[in-house]
Order: C-alpha cells, then sequence, then structure tokens
C-alpha cells in the first residue's frame, strides 16, 4: 500500500494505483473488477478514479468492461432512503446530541443513570461514517427513553416525539430493523470471508426480510421483540410489512446483478 499525501483527486488516486499495481507487478489486463465505498473522487463519471481505470483496460481491450462494485449493504441509506425512517433518526440523533454536546447535560445525564441504577452508564454519540453506530444509538436511546424524557423536562427541553404513539412505534421497528443489520454487517465485515460466503449472507437476510415481513401482515410480531412493547396497531403493521418488502426489492436487485456480473467475470479472467 501508498500513503496519500497533498490531494487526493481521481488523477491523484490513479497514479498511486498505477505505481501500486507496477511495483506490485499486476497487469491492467488481468484486472475483472473494483469495489470502493462509494465517494466521488472514485466513482466521477468524468473524471474519477474508476472511469480512468476503465480507460486503461480499454487502452489495452477495448471489449473489457471492469466490474464495478459498492458496499453490498448501507445501513445509514437503507434506513433513511428504503425505509424511510429520517424522522426517526434525526430525532434520535437531535436527542444525542442534546445529552452529548453539552458537558453539564452529559454529567447530569450519567448521574441520573446511576442514581436509576440502569444497566447502561452512557449514551454514545451516533457517527454517520460508522455503519453498527446507528442501530446501537437507536437501542440506547429506546432503552433509556425513561431516562432521557425524565432529563429532558428537567432541563426544559421538549421532545413532543417521546409522547407521540406512533413515532415510539416506528422508533421500536427501527430498533428491531437496525439490529438485523448489525448482525450481517458484523457477519460481512468478518476475516478471510469469500464473495460467495457474502452473498450468502445477503441471500439469508433477504429471506429473512420475507419472512419478517409475512409475520407482520399476519400480526406477528415473534421475532420484533422491541416492536411487541409497544403494541403497534394493524395499520403499523402492515406499513412495517410493506417497508420490509420494499427492503427485499431494494437489496435483491443491485446484489444479483453484481454477483452475476463478478461470477461471469471471474470465470472469464481465471
Amino acid at each position: 500500500m501508498r500513503p496519500m499525501k497533498g490531494t487526493t483527486t481521481g488523477s491523484d488516486l490513479f497514479t498511486e494505483v498505477n505505481a501500486c499495481m507496477n511495483t506490485l507487478g499486476l497487469k491492467w489486463d488481468r484486472l475483472a473488477g473494483v469495489t470502493t465505498d462509494g465517494c466521488p473522487n472514485l466513482t466521477g463519471k468524468n473524471v474519477g478514479l474508476l472511469k480512468r481505470m476503465q480507460d486503461k483496460v480499454t487502452e489495452i481491450d477495448a471489449d473489457q468492461k471492469l466490474v464495478f462494485l459498492h458496499c453490498i449493504i448501507h445501513q445509514h441509506v437503507l434506513c433513511k432512503s428504503v425505509l424511510k425512517m429520517h424522522h426517526v433518526i434525526d430525532v434520535g440523533t437531535k436527542i444525542v446530541n442534546f445529552i452529548r454536546a453539552r458537558a453539564l447535560n452529559h454529567r447530569q445525564f450519567v448521574a441520573l443513570l446511576e442514581e436509576h441504577e440502569t444497566e447502561h452508564s452512557d449514551i454514545g454519540y451516533h457517527t454517520a461514517i460508522r455503519w453498527l453506530s446507528l442501530g446501537k444509538v437507536l437501542k440506547r436511546v429506546w432503552d433509556l427513553k425513561a431516562e432521557i424524557q425524565e432529563l429532558c423536562e428537567k432541563k426544559g427541553k421538549d421532545i413532543p416525539e417521546h409522547s407521540d404513539e406512533d413515532w415510539m412505534a416506528d422508533l421500536a421497528f427501527a430498533v428491531d430493523v437496525t439490529a438485523l443489520m448489525n448482525e450481517l454487517n458484523t457477519k460481512l465485515q468478518g476475516k478471510g470471508l469469500f464473495v460467495h460466503e457474502m452473498h450468502s449472507l445477503v441471500k439469508a437476510f433477504m429471506t429473512t426480510m420475507q419472512f419478517l415481513s409475512s409475520q407482520l401482515e399476519s400480526n406477528t410480531l415473534t421475532h420484533m421483540q422491541t416492536l411487541k412493547e409497544v403494541t403497534p396497531s394493524a395499520d403499523h403493521l402492515r406499513r412495517y410489512s410493506s417497508m420490509l418488502g420494499a427492503l427485499h426489492v431494494w437489496i435483491m436487485h443491485p446484489v444479483m446483478f453484481s454477483w452475476n456480473s463478478l461470477t461471469c467475470s471471474l470465470m472469464q479472467y481465471w
């Protein structure tokens, strides 16, 4: 690996990648695919790293097309865009920031937890760049909802969502779903995984989404432990069932396309 100094434009990145390949003795005509985290410097259509890599390969073989893969699952995007959990995530983040961003609030909250002898001793920040952070923060907000409400009342901070049954049901649903995503994320980040193993994990997750969707449709909450605590209405359950169905569809198409494309590329170049 080569450290990057100075700017990190698409041109800079390509120069370093090209130097790495030369150092390691790797041939451009043997490259089948590239996996990225999706940042603009990598994926820019005109001057991004991937565009420059494809141009380099095309110079050698005009018919060779690289397969570009993004993260198999991105929890933040799934929750906010597919599950439409903006209102839950945004309020949860505001609650955490209110407690953690002010030293006095934080000290008083920790003291309150000690006074109540709760299971948790603190509440952590939500860091957008860490996939597992979102689910953990939502779970902690749920577990400490009574203590959070007590602190906010003492500080004169109004959180109307805490008395909104619909919002609390949505929070409970988000806690359960992000817990499942965290479980998948943790497995996908394991060392020594092959592509086919990661594909199997994602397929199992998709099957779980289908199963949970059908359970919610029939008013069964056996596997949604947090959601069971709020006794959601039938309308809530139908909506949650549809959301899980949408999540399954959203994951299925890009994953299957990427898997088939990657398989064909590996067969071609092995």
